[in-house]
């Protein structure tokens, strides 16, 4: 067995527990062969959302219209007269009783899908739906990546913070113009904020180790993102609880997210983010499963020992979709989001996965932010208990 030092002391200062630890083999099966690290460190997502950067000056046209005022336009666009919608609308009030005139366009709403003329969900056939034509951001700016290589191009954006070039993002640009999607980078959107505040105490949690000679010097070192059995456990300002012990979910599917990296003045970064794909499971009711293909991601290592970065990658529209769209009218009308409009959105500026016969794109650019604490996974392998820092 081979035991690391600095790894056993910093393992022990925080956490006591007695001959059980002494006795755990402090060891990591990476692979189906084992890596055995010298020194570990292991981190739970604390906070998680779409990266944001919104400006005064991105939607120089307005935001997009609240939902009372879309539902005029999308039943103009069904082809109801000026007067009948305004005896239609009279009565509608968001979220209230309305009466019939309310039912009538709830109903209308929901199937203003055509197929063969025939109406049909238009939340289950976006596609079916005459596509509104939402506002976008204007913005040169985006937090993210360049994750097709060419550099700077005319789609591209800046990073504000980096300041790289040529990155992709054109989830930020879609999602610019949409009230409840605006907000900053540390702060996230109203809307982001609000499913992460759902889903945080029920979904297992997302871990992160990292492994090298030595993890306080710039170097090589190998990353691993997975998923465990339990939740996450949090403080009462909705930070995770630090140095809580995670069992690591020996599901295959999410225990293959194993990455080389570098540390360079205090920044994680993946080297060659080409050639990997990120594939995790997430809350069932928001992404049943979460990829990103070309995946990028960059952390930086705080003074408490905390981590704080970015991932990206192009995530399947279709996911992004159900996240947003399972919900239907009801999410429809808490985020103001035309949902069958957002899949028009996706579908006319996805940026990769091209059918081989139709050239259509079915996966877009997108950059999530992160914050994780230290945390302890464990994992067992022939029914006995290893430890990861």
């Amino acid at each position: 067995m081979l035991f690391h030092t600095k790894m056993i002391q910093n393992f022990l200062a925080p956490h006591r527990f007695g001959l059980i630890v002494a006795a755990a083999v402090i060891a990591t099966v990476f692979s189906e062969q084992s890596v055995f690290a010298l020194e570990t460190r292991s981190y739970v997502v604390s906070w998680f959302w779409h990266a944001p950067y919104s400006q005064d000056t991105d939607c120089p046209g307005g935001l997009n219209p609240k939902m009372k005022d879309q539902y005029r336009k999308n039943l103009a666009d069904l082809g109801f007269s000026a007067s009948e919608i305004a005896t239609l609308m009279e009565a509608y009030v968001e979220g209230e009783d309305g009466g019939s005139d309310k039912e009538n366009v709830d109903d209308l709403m929901s199937y203003r899908g055509r197929i063969n003329g025939k109406p049909v969900n238009g939340y289950v056939h976006p596609a079916s739906v005459v596509d509104p034509k939402l506002k976008t951001s204007v913005s040169k700016f985006a937090f993210g990546f360049d994750l097709d290589n060419k550099g700077v191009t005319p789609a591209s954006f800046e990073d504000p913070e980096t300041h790289e070039l040529g990155v992709d993002h054109e989830l930020g640009r879609i999602l610019g113009c949409f009230d409840s999607m605006r907000g900053t980078l540390k702060e996230g959107s109203a809307m982001w904020r609000f499913l992460w505040m759902a889903m945080k105490d029920t979904q297992p949690a997302w871990t992160i180790t990292l492994s090298g000679e030595d993890l306080d010097k710039d170097g090589p070192i190998t990353m691993v993102i997975g998923r465990a059995m339990e939740a996450t456990k949090y403080n009462g300002n909705g930070t995770a609880r630090t140095n809580m012990t995670f069992r690591a979910d020996p599901d295959p599917r999410v225990s293959k997210n194993i990455y080389p990296a570098q540390i360079k003045n205090g920044v994680i970064s993946i080297t060659e983010p080409k050639q990997y794909e990120y594939y995790n499971l997430s809350d069932p009711l928001l992404f049943p499963t979460f990829v990103l293909r070309n995946f990028h991601a960059r952390f930086k290592i705080k003074a408490d020992g905390s981590l704080v970065g970015l991932i990206g990658g192009y995530q399947p529209i279709e996911h992004l979709y159900f996240g947003m769209g399972n919900g239907n009218k009801a999410s429809e009308n808490t985020f103001h989001m035309d949902l069958p409009g957002f899949y028009h959105l996706l579908r006319r500026y996805a940026d990769a996965d091209p059918d081989p016969e139709t050239g259509d794109n079915w996966s877009i650019s997108a950059t999530y932010y992160l914050e994780l604490v230290p945390a302890y996974v464990v994992s067992q392998k022939n029914k006995e208990m290893t430890l990861v820092r």
